[in-house]
């Protein structure tokens, strides 16, 4: 299967830096993360492990709809959304910056 590619999202957030043989201990389902398109019975109660960490930083990759979308947009709690948004807005900023000072 061909995965989803998203050039713009990684000129403006970056790839993941994600070590070699490293593990991530939280995957999105764990952390209350759901796709925002994708439409299955109660959400709420259940975990939503068609989601992965997408390769691009404050993005979600949903392996059903094949594309990867803003985390925040994954978030149905709205405060933890907001507060989502703005860490990946200053975790972009911070990446372009040090990509231009290369």
């Amino acid at each position: 299967m061909k995965v989803s590619k998203n050039k713009r999202a990684e000129k403006i957030v970056g790839k993941r830096d994600i070590p070699y043989n490293s593990i991530i201990f939280d995957q999105p389902c764990e952390l209350d993360y759901h796709c925002p398109v994708c439409k299955y019975d109660n959400p709420k109660d259940s975990f939503d492990e068609r989601l992965e960490w997408s390769e691009y930083n404050g993005f979600i990759w949903c392996s059903v709809c094949n594309k990867d979308y803003p985390s925040v947009l994954c978030q149905p709690d709205i405060n933890r959304a907001i507060k989502t948004y703005l860490d990946c807005v200053e975790q972009a900023i911070n990446f372009n910056q040090q990509s231009t000072n290369k």
